[in-house]
């Protein structure tokens, strides 16, 4: 039987590249294992966020590893893979919206590495969803949401499970259960080029001017960290 271990706050200024994942094992009733970010968040009209994950389970509708929940909303910003036909697809939720995109050229595993940026910019809504470097898109076509919309600040951000309050409402089966690395978030939209440098081992790599990797200080909460085969 596993048990949550003590609720830790973890010194990762030492982490200095992707070399380090955190590991989040199966959620259940009253054990929610994450990662949260003790640092705030700033007002954002635009974004880039991207991170390494490796699934080592695909839930039946949502595997949540990247949500922010503001005194506004408790999504204000989440980022999960979606399952409900059976067709993997990344969903994306900004300021209650909700859309999801489809990624023709990947194929979504268990255990497998996948390097996943999600951009945004306020002014058009536009969205911008990349797997591995590729672009992904929506059914419709219309990639845009929440227009001339502003990211709240002085939020909750939490790395393996979707709020439903601030740090608290957990439901399992919306968890995330595998493995994340580098985490990066901008301020701003990074060009394809950027972003598909951000997943690579070697050249030049911008790391995320809020989040960069696993850096800031964070509390872990059942989790374990350790080094990662990605480079």
């Amino acid at each position: 039987m596993w048990f949550p271990v003590l609720c830790a706050l973890l010194s990762l200024a030492l982490v200095e590249n992707s070399q380090v994942k955190i590991h989040i094992p199966p959620s259940s009733s009253g054990n929610y294992p994450r990662l949260r970010l003790n640092q705030d968040i700033p007002y954002l009209q635009k974004f880039t966020i991207c991170s390494w994950i490796k699934p080592h389970f695909i839930q039946k509708e949502f595997s949540t590893f990247i949500s922010y929940a503001t005194i506004r909303s408790k999504n204000e910003l989440a980022v999960c893979l979606s399952n409900k036909d059976g067709n993997v697809k990344v969903g994306v939720n900004i300021a209650k919206s909700y859309i999801e995109m489809q990624c023709p050229n990947t194929d979504w595993a268990v255990g497998e590495w996948y390097h996943v940026c999600v951009s945004w910019f306020n002014r058009n809504g536009h969205l911008q969803v990349y797997t591995n470097g590729y672009r992904c898109h929506n059914n419709t076509n219309n990639n845009t949401i929440v227009r001339k919309r502003i990211i709240f600040g002085d939020g909750v951000f939490i790395v393996g499970q979707d709020q439903d309050s601030f740090d608290s409402e957990y439901d399992a089966d919306k968890a995330w259960f595998g493995d994340i690395a580098d985490i990066n978030l901008w301020d701003e939209v990074l060009t394809e080029r950027q972003i598909k440098e951000a997943g690579k081992c070697e050249g030049k790599k911008k790391k995320g001017n809020i989040i960069g990797g696993l850096r800031p200080s964070m509390t872990a909460i059942g989790i374990s960290i350790s080094e990662t085969e990605l480079c």
